[in-house]
């Protein structure tokens, strides 16, 4: 599962690279691009029944500057073309490349990178948590063979209203430790329970593992509380 997950966050950086190359690309492509005025000549009917939308893709003829006729065809369409036949409209297109020819309209000249970042995030997001939630299970497993157990006293059971699924938090459980040293308190939060634990609590201590060098470092031991069916 590792691995899938690494190779997740892998792609999404490789993704996001792509999609700055595409932005790039089109941020100086517009910059450089010499504009003309088109007009709507001609429109193509699309009917999309996945999410049943109609789109209509522009055809789109200018001169260029040196006086040529070019038609061509938007490669992005919208819903509201549809009603803009014989409307002018601005194009832009490289000196040397007239086949490069577009409509100068922001989202349509960004969307291949709008839609490459999207999906880099989407994959950044699932395999970073997937790291990040493995990570924690192996630092957790590392502070409890090898971390300074403490006993603290439980203060709460609260919702963690930072995390919310289906419009629903979880719980977790606040445990207070003094270091007899300092004189100061610390407050520690035990793991997520996807139920609440109120009803298992036993006693007023429980236990928290720390690094021997950080005591904001630690895990809190809720290895005695029963599982979620």
């Amino acid at each position: 599962m590792k691995k899938i997950f690494g190779l997740m966050f892998s792609v999404s950086l490789i993704l996001f690279l792509i999609a700055g190359y595409l932005a790039y690309s089109n941020h100086q492509f517009q910059r450089d691009a010499i504009h003309a005025k088109g007009q709507i000549t001609d429109l193509r009917y699309s009917y999309n029944a996945d999410s049943s939308s109609e789109v209509w893709f522009p055809e789109v003829t200018f001169t260029d500057n040196t006086g040529k006729r070019i038609v061509f065809e938007s490669s992005t369409g919208r819903s509201n073309y549809r009603d803009r036949m014989g409307d002018t409209i601005d194009v832009i297109y490289n000196q040397n490349d007239v086949t490069s020819a577009k409509i100068n309209d922001t989202v349509g000249i960004y969307l291949g990178a709008f839609i490459c970042g999207g999906i880099a995030l989407v994959f950044l997001l699932i395999g970073g948590a997937g790291l990040w939630l493995m990570n924690s299970g192996k630092r957790h497993q590392r502070l409890i063979q090898n971390g300074k157990p403490l006993v603290a006293t439980i203060v709460s059971v609260e919702l963690n209203e930072a995390i919310q699924i289906n419009g629903r938090s979880p719980w977790r459980i606040v445990c207070q430790w003094l270091d007899p040293q300092s004189g100061k308190v610390f407050l520690f939060n035990s793991a997520n329970f996807y139920y609440d634990p109120s009803p298992y609590i036993k006693e007023e201590n429980i236990t928290v593992y720390v690094a021997h060098n950080n005591v904001k470092k630690y895990h809190v031991d809720i290895s005695g509380f029963p599982e979620k069916a």
